[in-house]
């Protein structure tokens, strides 16, 4: 991928298949100590993350409008992080999740 070319969906699903395999091994790992520092890691990841896409969301929503958002949201990638982190309902087209999600 170039410097100008940005990333497509197939990238992404790419990524996701490659972390259920990495989650998968170490679920499967009998070195317990390691095992809990992965999953504590990928946990205040997803942590931290979770904020700061919440945040990223509200603020474009309240600067953005409503046609802002409707493209945002119909962008594939985007879709599939909002989708993810409960911002949007994945069997939705594009519209909101009715709650907060947990952070």
């Amino acid at each position: 991928m170039s410097d100008t070319e940005s990333p497509g969906i197939e990238e992404v699903e790419e990524d996701a298949a490659r972390i259920a395999e990495l989650v998968k091994h170490f679920e499967e790992s009998k070195d317990w100590e390691t095992q809990e520092k992965v999953f504590e890691l990928l946990e205040r990841i997803d942590h931290m993350h979770r904020i700061c896409v919440w945040r990223i969301y509200q603020v474009t929503t309240e600067l953005g409008g409503t046609g802002l958002m409707d493209r945002i949201r119909q962008d594939p990638v985007i879709k599939t992080l909002f989708v993810l982190y409960d911002l949007i309902s994945p069997d939705s087209p594009h519209g909101p999740v009715q709650r907060e999600p947990e952070l």
